[in-house]
């Protein structure tokens, strides 16, 4: 086999990493490179050298980087790059990417998210009537900068019932996804606080949205206690296991497992995202994270006690926000 067939098949073989176990990859090769079946099957055994137009192609679609494929270095990782912005990867298309991700992996039989929390994992809010808007809003206008809401207070009707839709649809897929989750005493704390500074800056349109806002999450917190008592959201095969970590300060690592495959999303700035299908990367943040939860106390199924202690904590610091919270 010659240097050219070797990273031919190795870059082919990330493609095939990428796809759900039930798709062909010569059918695949054969929609995306607008080809024969017969001419992608000879691109796979080599006797086709892929064109620089086609690996474009295929990189743009499953979002690979060549640069490892050709360096052979285990230090170097390439990344997918996301930055979220108002006029290419915008707020609509970062949503619909996160829900993208997550269908990716509905196909799969043997499936799992580990996701190391510092703040809520994003999906829940999407569950909530108020509390999904206002996330958005906030995204929107305090870091985003939308221009579409400078000076603009916030109320659940500016946010758009599409955007909502999709919010929807990710956090239905998300709880029909096998989970880890890892939290700690902080968790809770972020959106709190952004709850509090839209209060305290009368960023808010109805000074009751501040303690609606707390209702709700009193109620989504309820939620999730009541999954991580039975380990699972709605049906028995979607498990839910929760971690109280006392250890290090969480940064949203999302990992995902798919059969054979893995992928790992590192968020930055807010809202950006790194992703990469690195085995070697992929597999040591398996690791870590596996680790993390061996050092972590188990409050879902089992450990009542330290499960009660932990959500009555996380109770009481909803209702003192709520407490602070004056018309």
């Amino acid at each position: 086999m010659t240097i050219t067939e070797n990273i031919q098949s190795a870059f082919l073989d990330q493609v095939k990493k990428r796809l759900p176990p039930n798709i062909s990859l010569a059918d695949e090769l054969a929609e995306v490179l607008a080809i024969s079946r017969d001419s992608a099957y000879r691109r796979i055994r080599g006797e086709t050298v892929l064109s620089l137009d086609e690996v474009r192609a295929l990189c743009i679609q499953y979002g690979i980087s060549v640069d490892s494929i050709i360096s052979g270095s285990a230090e170097m990782v390439s990344f997918h790059y996301r930055m979220v912005d108002s006029h290419n990867f915008t707020f609509d298309k970062w949503l619909k990417s996160i829900l993208n991700n997550l269908e990716t992996l509905a196909p799969f039989p043997d499936k799992q998210v580990i996701y190391f929390a510092k703040d809520v994992p994003v999906f829940y809010y999407f569950n909530s009537p108020l509390l999904g808007p206002f996330k958005m809003f906030f995204w929107m206008n305090s870091v985003l900068r939308n221009e579409d809401f400078r000076g603009v207070k916030f109320s659940p009707d500016l946010v758009s019932r599409a955007l909502i839709a999709v919010g929807e649809k990710i956090w239905k897929r998300y709880a029909e996804t096998p989970r880890i989750e890892i939290w700690s005493e902080e968790t809770m704390n972020v959106t709190l606080r952004q709850i509090e500074f839209y209060h305290e800056c009368g960023f808010f349109a109805e000074p009751k949205y501040a303690t609606q806002l707390c209702d709700e999450y009193s109620q989504l917190l309820k939620e999730i206690r009541s999954w991580a008592a039975v380990g699972y959201s709605d049906k028995p095969e979607n498990k839910f296991n929760l971690y109280k970590n006392d250890l290090l300060i969480a940064d949203n690592t999302i990992f995902f497992r798919m059969g054979d495959k893995r992928m790992t999303f590192i968020p930055y700035n807010t809202m950006n995202i790194l992703t990469t299908s690195n085995e070697t990367f992929c597999k040591q943040t398996e690791d870590y994270l596996v680790n993390l939860t061996s050092k972590s106390i188990l409050i879902s199924t089992t450990g009542e006690k330290d499960r009660n202690k932990f959500f009555n904590l996380m109770e009481d610091r909803i209702q003192q926000t709520k407490a602070r919270l004056k018309y």
